[in-house]
């Protein structure tokens, strides 16, 4: 539903909003503490975790082209033109709902498992990252696996959240990570899936 909506620049400004409000509204309803301040170790936590997640892409991309060949390029070629309908005002606005996102997922439903139901870090993780691969199922049944990588993903923020304990610095990675994604993905259109020339047939 996520990357359906991240197409459209007003969609997603307006889904911005809703999830904005809804966390507010739930983290002042459910007591949870979040932890905004932002101090000097903030940039260095930022650029930690960005370096993190797209590691994590880098290597999972890698692997997949190693074991798959030809069949994940042109997957991922199907990926990048999923989202063609995408210009410069919806790249952006898909990162400010990817920074509400964390507001829900990480600010809310995580600290809830953690602060209020008591559970363990890990199983918060995994739970919060389940439901956030399954708001980012893609109705495509090519594409629908991708889910499992906004699933991994989910980890990978909740790990960043548990590891900096800041939301704000896991809101501005998960925005600068969907900016440059989508913007990978436009260069990809009109150069191929290595960004350096077109690619016959793909």
């Amino acid at each position: 539903m996520l990357f359906s909506v991240k197409k459209s620049t007003a969609l997603s400004l307006m889904l911005t909003l809703v999830f904005a409000s809804v966390s507010l509204l739930l983290k002042y309803h459910l007591g949870l503490d979040w932890n905004l301040h932002i101090g000097r170790a903030s940039l260095e936590q930022f650029f930690l975790g960005l370096g993190l997640i797209i590691a994590s892409d880098f290597s999972i991309s890698l692997i997949l082209v190693i074991v798959f060949h030809t069949a994940y390029v042109r997957l991922s070629m199907d990926l990048a033109q999923y989202f063609s309908r995408q210009g410069r005002y919806a790249i952006l606005a898909g990162g400010l709902l990817a920074a509400s996102e964390e507001m829900f997922f990480r600010g809310v439903l995580l600290e809830y498992l953690i602060e209020t139901l008591d559970a363990g870090s890990y199983y918060a993780v995994i739970v919060s990252a389940v439901i956030f691969g399954l708001f980012h199922i893609i109705r495509n049944k090519r594409l629908a696996l991708f889910s499992l990588w906004a699933f991994w993903e989910g980890v990978v923020l909740g790990a960043i959240y548990l590891y900096t304990d800041s939301l704000p610095v896991t809101m501005a990675v998960h925005a600068a990570h969907d900016i440059a994604g989508f913007t990978l993905f436009s260069l990809q259109r009109k150069r191929g899936f290595l960004v350096l020339k077109k690619h016959p047939g793909f």
